[in-house]
């Protein structure tokens, strides 16, 4: 028989039970506190197999009474094999857990511990079936070290070759493997035995072997979590530096490194007699995007930008971004101009070709300011400040989308800084005031409409024109707030003016890109139609061509609603753009206003190329079901030419210039007067 010594069996299995329940409730605690799966796993395989041995001295407890002993004895045993079997399937989850990151799927654990149990009950059917002989010990008990021996002694090697390469680790899997290792040394023993036993001395001695392999095995558990606790320390002190000095979103270098880096790029091109120059990347338009795909999509675009830039040929010298969405870019190899130049339109058109984002295709479009040393500045707050200016002013409509700084640029700026004050108390004191221009019929000679011109009657200056305050308007953010007041003041007027008994006609009113972006737009001038009780076509709104084109779904979408509402929309300075008429066809606007740069062209040096490009765009849109104005009307010539091409509605100098609120109401008086006056003449009783 195997258990010669029950005594020292006993002790054997009481200390390795109390052990291993030790060692349970040890990595328990540290997976409530680390919050690692395998600790979770283990600590239950310790459970289990403390379990095991507990069943174990009951078995041999009961070998004492023979009755007991016969009764109990199979159930015992069925248990302590169940037992150690979870016990090892256990084990085996928690390796899964380390080599995958993750532990096995519920069903497959539960499959685990099912083939556990069929395996303890099939390892105790030649006990059910016959007595407890020789060969019924030496199978159930060989099979039982078999199977621990070959699970153990893999799961060390699984932990040995998996895991980190360092003691914790190491101990662990050699306490694992060594323990395999001695069962399968048992199994070995058992079978070159006479009667398949095994000698007192040496179960004595396995077990006192167990007791310090599991001790090695709570010691290299000890071991690995606080090497795994440095280990992480170290990688969140290393991604804080990193963070420090990299862009957490695209992961290049943020704007502390490189002004860090900067003054010792700037020492380098004066040593060796080099030109650095720092080029601004501004995506125009940007918050269309955001609205358009959301954040996440927003922040795709902008790493998708981040990695073309980085594969811009010539290497540059660093690539940083600035803020949201502006990059620089710094070469210190370039001195001629044009190379300059034509490298900031290879980066121009890196940025702009498409890209797809969560399968969408988004093009986006961006300006480019550069600033050069030593032309511009020597130092790197200087530099960087000159090519801001020069991106800003890149991104202005009238000017070219690569722009190199030029002395007045700061003027802008220092502009821009004495004017904010003044307008902002502008808004507090109402100092704004509207005009009208008004608009005719194909002839010129009958009224149909007003377009709302905004003024600032400065208490020192005087009345100043829009092109010295709209600028500084937009750049400051108060474009919306302007529209806001235009709108509000054009309502009030038309209400006034049918209150006293007149007849109205449409204004029209320029709304600003930020304004036509926002989607309370729709919902902001409902209330204003409700509150002051117009009809939805008393206010036109107008938005030039790049606006409407920013962002084409976005676009539509604002459109559509307008156009369910009855509010008529109008493309302004259409020609100066990037559109085209295959867009407008898509587009739900009513009227098409052509830039008066075109209307200029009809008499002089280009009168038949630009006759030529006048008539088709009249003809092209009266074919897409739109009417057409055109701006800036200033002769007769213009107007006659402009009427034999069936263009629908002038506005220009010639015919009236902008106008007060006064005059305006008498132009409206007199007009319908006139057509009364026709009315009355007109011959009755035509059909």
């Amino acid at each position: 028989m195997m258990f010669q010594n029950l005594a020292m069996a006993t002790v054997s299995y009481s200390a390795q039970a109390v052990l291993l329940l030790g060692f349970g409730l040890l990595l328990r605690h540290y997976y409530r506190h680390y919050h690692r799966s395998y600790l979770r796993f283990w600590s239950y395989a310790s459970f289990y197999y403390s379990a095991s041995t507990c069943f174990a001295l009951v078995r041999m407890g009961a070998l004492d009474n023979a009755n007991v002993a016969a009764a109990l004895t199979p159930y015992f045993i069925l248990a302590q094999l169940a037992s150690l079997y979870v016990a090892l399937s256990l084990l085996a989850i928690g390796v899964f857990d380390i080599v995958h990151e993750r532990p096995p799927a519920t069903r497959k654990r539960r499959y685990f511990y099912l083939t556990s149990i069929l395996l303890a009950g099939l390892l105790m059917l030649p006990a059910v079936f016959s007595a407890e002989t020789t060969w019924v010990w030496f199978l159930r008990d060989t099979m039982m070290f078999l199977v621990s021996g070959v699970a153990l002694l893999s799961i060390g090697m699984l932990i040995y070759t998996q895991a980190p390469a360092s003691i914790g680790p190491r101990l662990i899997a050699a306490a694992f493997a060594l323990i395999g290792v001695k069962n399968l040394t048992l199994v070995q023993i058992s079978l070159f035995s006479a009667d398949f036993s095994i000698s007192s001395a040496l179960w004595a001695l396995q077990g006192v072997f167990n007791l310090a392999c599991i001790a090695a095995a709570a010691v290299g558990i000890i071991i690995w979590l606080l090497e795994a606790e440095r280990t992480r320390t170290l990688s969140a002190l290393q991604q804080a530096e990193y963070l420090n000095t990299h862009d957490a979103l695209t992961g290049i270098e943020n704007r502390e490194e490189l002004m860090s880096k900067m003054p010792s790029f700037i020492d380098a091109s004066r040593s060796n007699g080099r030109h650095l120059s720092i080029f601004l990347v501004g995506i125009n338009r940007f918050k269309a995007i955001n609205d358009t795909l959301g954040i996440r999509g927003g922040d795709r675009a902008l790493i998708e930008v981040s990695q073309r830039l980085q594969g811009i040929t010539p290497r540059p010298l660093a690539i940083a971004r600035m803020s949201g969405d502006v990059f620089v870019i710094l070469f210190d190899h370039l001195k001629r101009r044009s190379l300059i130049e034509g490298l900031g339109a290879q980066i121009q058109r890196h940025v702009q070709a498409p890209m797809q984002i969560d399968k969408r295709a988004v093009t986006l479009s961006c300006g480019v300011g550069i600033a050069r040393y030593p032309q511009n500045g020597v130092h790197a707050d200087t530099l960087l400040s000159k090519a801001n200016m020069a991106l800003a002013q890149s991104k202005q409509s009238d000017t070219k989308p690569v722009v190199f700084y030029r002395r007045g640029m700061d003027d802008s700026y220092i502009r821009l800084i004495d004017i904010e004050p003044e307008l902002k108390q502008a808004f507090a004191n109402n100092e704004f005031t509207l005009h009208l221009q008004p608009l005719f019929n194909n002839s010129g000679s009958l009224l149909s409409s007003f377009e709302a011109l905004v003024r600032w009657q400065h208490p020192q200056r005087g009345l100043i024109a829009p092109s010295q305050f709209l600028p500084f308007i937009e750049e400051l953010g108060l474009a919306t707030r302007l529209d806001d007041w235009v709108l509000e003041h054009c309502a009030q007027l038309l209400s006034r003016w049918r209150a006293l008994g007149n007849e109205v006609l449409p204004v029209a009113v320029n709304i600003s890109a930020r304004h036509f972006q926002n989607p309370e737009l729709v919902i902001k001038l409902k209330s204003l139609f409700r509150r002051y009780q117009l009809n939805y076509s008393d206010i036109e709104l107008e938005i030039t061509e790049n606006v409407a084109m920013t962002d084409l779904q976005a676009g539509l979408n604002v459109l559509q609603q307008l156009q369910e509402l009855g509010i008529r929309v109008s493309i302004d300075d259409f020609g100066t753009g990037y559109s085209s008429l295959a867009y407008l066809r898509r587009l739900p606007v009513d009227k098409i206003k052509i830039d008066r740069s075109f209307i200029n062209e009809l008499l002089g040096e280009h009168q038949d190329s630009g006759g030529n490009i006048v008539r088709t765009l009249i003809e092209l849109s009266h074919g897409l079901k739109k009417r057409v104005v055109a701006e800036g009307v200033e002769s007769a010539a213009q107007l006659e030419l402009l009427s034999q091409m069936q263009c629908d509605q002038m506005q220009g100098y010639h015919l009236s210039p902008p106008i007060n609120l006064k005059m305006a109401l008498e132009m409206l008086q007199s007009h319908w007067k006139t057509q009364s006056a026709n009315e009355k003449m007109a011959p009755t009783g035509a059909i």
